[in-house]
């Protein structure tokens, strides 16, 4: 994703990736609305709905339902409609094949793509970061003008950069798989997400044998180690108290909640961004979305710093607007930890919280949260808009959706005709698009969006237009602009 962000901005970039081909574990089933409108704005829309449709349809053919993503905390399964914006939801498709999505387009776009080249030191200074690699044709060294660490949970950049990665350590032990299991066996075990003596066990899967048990114990020596299926069968047996026959691990995946952050996501000229600054338990399908639009964050901001047309500090705002909700993370999941635990105590809290969860503004709290629709930067404005991620929206009398339009640029959008709104933006036209339309959005009569989608500024409707607002805020996102 950050490398598309890149190349589409015209920044050459080069991927080194460890593995000598995609991990094929689902360790995702569907991807949140932010983390979909981040890839609408890479002129995704279509294939990410066609992937969207296969997927749908293979969950019919296998379990006779559409299935489609739910919302759950700890196991407590919430009403998405009840979400401040029901209609930015989920998209169903499986991790493997949003990173095969994600692939295809970074060969269209020209990225150059290392297999099997491993990250085995670095060094940096003012000018650049040397990476060493381990490679099939013996050890290389790249220079590069920053080094993004998006390798995940165990990162090696992250260790090898010295980041400070602080939280606190593991108290359960998942295991999740996705398995072949005979007519009889399946038979033995009832679908749902199911709270028992010994943990929590759940049976689900959208088009897909999935089963996953979470165990209240000492972690194992090594919680990296390849899931097995005599580990897997024999830990659903465990906590779901039957003594089902697994007859396959197609794949699968052991974690903990371990759960810790880097205190800033920059040091120096490198960056990390989704798992590689955070470790958590992955409850609720959440980190996937937070990973994407961490890179949708980054990437504009990184290409204008390398193009060399940033304002002062605009790297800097990657870590202060993504790190607290990368904090955000880490404390939900705590909680749904806790929710989870098979104690008297915990058995207590979770029956409470069902019943808060039936009140609509607290489903609406947390499923904002969870979907990331509560996000808000704090960009020192008051209107209630500013800092928020814009919802992908219908550009009525423009033709065409708001994320499309974005493109990579930022964008002024002119609601109601207000000539001096282009005319104070017209400096700024090599990377401000201006679009005069009509989206649906009340009370406002123009709108400055950054390239990722967040609101920079907002004219309410009617209000008297101060030029220096607008301009102020064009060039703390875009610098400065052309004058003459």
């Amino acid at each position: 994703m950050l490398a598309c962000e890149l190349r589409s901005a015209g920044v050459s970039v080069l991927v080194l990736e460890r593995r000598a081909r995609p991990d094929q574990a689902i360790k995702a089933g569907s991807m949140g609305p932010l983390a979909a409108e981040a890839m609408y704005g890479l002129g995704l829309a279509a294939e990410l709905g066609a992937a969207e449709e296969a997927a749908t349809a293979r969950d019919l053919a296998l379990t006779g339902k559409a299935g489609g993503p739910r919302e759950h905390f700890g196991g407590i399964f919430l009403d998405p409609s009840l979400a401040s914006d029901p209609d930015r939801r989920r998209v169903r498709i499986d991790q493997p094949e949003l990173e095969a999505l994600l692939a295809r387009h970074a060969d269209r776009l020209g990225v150059e793509v290392r297999r099997e080249h491993e990250v085995v030191g670095l060094s940096q200074d003012e000018q650049g970061v040397s990476v060493r690699v381990a490679a099939p044709g013996g050890p290389l060294q790249v220079r590069c003008a920053y080094l993004a660490g998006c390798d995940g949970h165990r990162s090696t950049v992250r260790e090898l950069a010295g980041f400070d990665f602080v939280g606190s350590p593991a108290g359960l032990t998942g295991r999740d798989g996705v398995v072949r299991l005979a007519e009889s066996e399946r038979a033995k075990l009832t679908p749902g997400f199911h709270h028992t003596e010994r943990g929590v066990f759940v049976f689900a899967g959208f088009g897909a044998q999935r089963v996953a048990a979470v165990e209240f114990d000492s972690p194992p020596d090594d919680p990296y180690a390849p899931l097995t299926l005599p580990d897997l069968q024999a830990a659903v047996r465990r906590v779901s108290g039957t003594d089902v026959v697994i007859d396959e691990l197609v794949s699968g995946f052991v974690y903990t909640d371990e759960a810790r952050q880097v205190t800033s996501y920059r040091a120096g000229r490198v960056l990390l961004a989704g798992d590689a600054a955070h470790i958590y338990a992955p409850f609720g399908g959440q980190g996937l979305n937070v990973g994407l639009v961490d890179a949708a964050n980054l990437g504009w901001k990184l290409a204008a710093q390398v193009q060399g047309w940033a304002p002062e500090g605009l790297l800097d705002t990657y870590t202060v607007e993504r790190h607290p909700v990368g904090a955000v993370l880490l404390h939900n999941t705590r909680a749904q930890a806790a929710l989870m635990r098979p104690d008297p105590q915990s058995r207590a809290l979770r029956e409470l919280f069902a019943g808060l969860v039936g009140l609509e503004p607290v489903t609406r709290l947390i499923v904002d949260m969870k979907t990331g629709q509560s996000v808000r930067y704090d960009l020192g404005e008051a209107h209630p808009l500013v800092g928020t991620l814009c919802p992908d929206l219908p550009l009525g009398g423009a033709g065409g959706r708001l994320r499309e339009r974005l493109g990579g640029q930022g964008l002024l959008l002119d609601l109601a005709g207000r000539a001096e709104v282009h005319a104070a933006a017209a400096g700024w036209s090599a990377r401000v698009g201006t679009v005069s339309a009509k989206a649906g959005i009340d009370g406002v009569d123009a709108l400055l969006l950054r390239p990722d989608g967040c609101v920079a500024w907002v004219l309410p409707a009617g209000a008297v237009f101060g030029e220096k607002e607008l301009t102020s805020a064009l060039a703390a996102w875009f610098g400065e602009g052309r004058t003459g």
